[in-house]
């Protein structure tokens, strides 16, 4: 039996009753921070560009687009929803995958909603399709994250195919057929990055599991092997000798990628890589009661496969501001926060903000930063973003945080889940419609038709 037979085995076969208690709990606060990050994306430029888009199309009424008030087909309502949720680059990440729910979640809501699926058939699902775009990320060569390509695209496509298989409750057969249709779409250039292009590779990756899981239930045939077969997935997109399929199908559920390594939630809007970056300047600045007037540089230790995505040094649009550096530090100074607002084009072009971007500089110390450098090996201990502040009266302090609040190890707390969520859903939703969607996230399990949820999410009561 080979690795794609048994990886489709393992998607048949794993029902809600086969996870444990902290797997389904860890599943609801990703679910619930992905809606989060979606609710705030709506109305960013590439969601109502796309919304647009979708709505012309028409077509069968199948399911919601967030905040649309509409309905399109479910593989536009994905594509839709997938773009929406990652708009803002405020959902979760995951090691080696990138961001994880955002390729899945918004897939299976659409084709939930349709379905009428219950809730523990999504929350299996979702569970699943973490679980096998996770561990296809782990069991692959670390250099691949050298790549040109959006390589969380390729591996989005496949999971999404895997949770809409479970969903549709394929037989291991046309499960094998919908990773192979899945793998024929996958996609993603990194030239893309900074555009709405590069914000809709989580949409493209939705897409294409819906629509890969529906051919095959209608009888579409792919190559069966195609995970570890020859011009297959891995091969194309790895090389041969760096990837271990067989490892991938062996360590499936052993322990779930959601247990381990974990997903991240974001504290901060902006680019994971910031993240521990930024941790380090707030703890300078609360430490010793610092303003920016207090500041004469901020150096930043990072690593040149950082700047690949933190490829922005001067920003020209507040979407491009998530992923420069100095932006989210300068920010950080003047503001003493970042949050949604730190993106908007009002503080891209806030004078104290510009004058305290020059104030920072980067630098390559020679330690593993995260998310470090291409010829480390996979086992690799990272390190934080050293950071060095100078002051006015000579001082210079340094700081560097390992573990940023919301990684996997050091998770957001209930409450700094829920503040984060209604954050987001604040411009969008009125506050009882928030607190029936926080429920019905939280009892997932205990929802008879995923509609109701999509119901609430489709209102466009707060759109401008």
């Amino acid at each position: 039996m080979g690795a794609t037979e048994k990886i489709a085995r393992f998607i048949v076969d794993t029902n809600y009753k086969d996870l444990p208690r902290e797997v389904v709990d860890k599943a609801k606060r990703s679910a619930l921070d992905c809606l989060a990050a979606s609710l705030a994306g709506i109305s960013e430029p590439v969601s109502q560009t796309v919304t647009n888009y979708v709505t012309k199309l028409g077509g069968a009424a199948q399911a919601s687009v967030y905040g649309a008030g509409v309905k399109v087909s479910v593989a536009d309502a994905a594509l839709a929803n997938g773009s929406i949720a990652h708009a803002l680059d405020y959902d979760d990440c995951g090691v080696k995958i990138g961001h994880p729910s955002v390729l899945v979640l918004p897939a299976l809501l659409s084709l939930a909603e349709h379905l009428g699926a219950s809730g523990e058939d999504l929350l299996a699902a979702y569970v699943v399709g973490l679980e096998v775009e996770g561990k296809l990320a782990l069991h692959a060569d670390f250099k691949l994250m050298q790549a040109r390509l959006n390589h969380q695209t390729w591996y989005g496509s496949i999971g999404a195919a895997a949770a809409c298989a479970k969903l549709l409750k394929l037989d291991v057969t046309k499960t094998r057929m919908a990773l192979g249709l899945a793998g024929n779409s996958a996609c993603g250039l990194s030239a893309n990055h900074g555009s709405m292009a590069g914000a809709m590779a989580a949409g493209h990756a939705c897409r294409n599991g819906v629509t890969a899981a529906l051919m095959a239930q209608a009888g579409i045939t792919a190559n069966a092997d195609i995970i570890e077969g020859k011009n297959g997935f891995y091969d194309t997109l790895v090389g041969p000798g760096h990837y271990d399929a067989e490892r991938v199908a062996a360590s499936l559920g052993k322990p779930f990628y959601i247990e381990s390594p974990g997903i991240s939630l974001k504290m901060y809007p902006s680019c994971y890589h910031t993240h521990r970056a930024l941790d380090g300047v707030f703890k300078l600045l609360n430490e010793h009661h610092l303003d920016d007037k207090d500041i004469t540089a901020v150096d930043v230790g990072t690593s040149e496969r950082a700047l690949r995505v933190l490829a922005f040094s001067e920003p020209a649009t507040a979407y491009q501001a998530k992923f420069s550096m100095p932006h989210c530090i300068a920010a950080a100074v003047v503001d003493r926060q970042v949050t949604l607002e730190t993106f908007t084009d009002r503080k891209l072009n806030d004078r104290d903000i510009v004058a305290a971007r020059k104030k920072v500089q980067l630098s390559f110390p020679n330690v593993p930063i995260w998310p470090g450098l291409a010829d480390v090996g996979p086992d690799t201990e990272f390190v934080g973003n050293p950071v060095t502040i100078k002051t006015t009266d000579g001082r210079s302090l340094s700081a560097r945080v390992d573990i940023p609040r919301g990684d996997a190890s050091l998770p957001l707390t209930d409450d700094e889940l829920l503040e984060k969520y209604q954050d987001c859903a604040r411009g969008q939703l009125p506050q009882d419609d928030i607190d029936r969607s926080v429920g019905w996230v939280r009892g997932l399990e205990k929802v008879d038709d995923v509609g109701t949820l999509m119901g609430i999410l489709r209102s466009p009561l707060h759109r401008a």
